[in-house]
């Protein structure tokens, strides 16, 4: 009776360890959860950057500016010719 309560107690000292509020897989949970959103704050990061960088050609590069019009818009330059063909 004694080995049985105390194979009981390890065992729900074991579960307790492991799947416990701040068990071992909780922990796990948390780092993965943390690595996501390192990852995360790392690709927003790089997207700030490139941002930063588009608004600064936008404020200083008139060719630039010029070019995203002519795509973007569809605008041709005086004397420009646009020559469409079929696949």
């Amino acid at each position: 009776m004694k080995r049985l309560f105390f194979l009981f107690f390890v065992l729900s000292l074991l579960m307790w360890v492991i799947f416990g509020k701040q068990g071992i897989y909780s922990l796990w949970k948390m780092e993965k959860e943390k690595r996501d959103y390192e990852k995360r704050i790392k690709e927003l990061e790089e997207e700030n950057s490139l941002l930063i960088r588009e608004i600064e050609r936008l404020r200083n590069d008139q060719e630039y500016i010029l070019s995203l019009i002519r795509k973007e818009l569809r605008m041709i330059k005086e004397n420009e010719v646009i020559l469409y063909f079929k696949k």
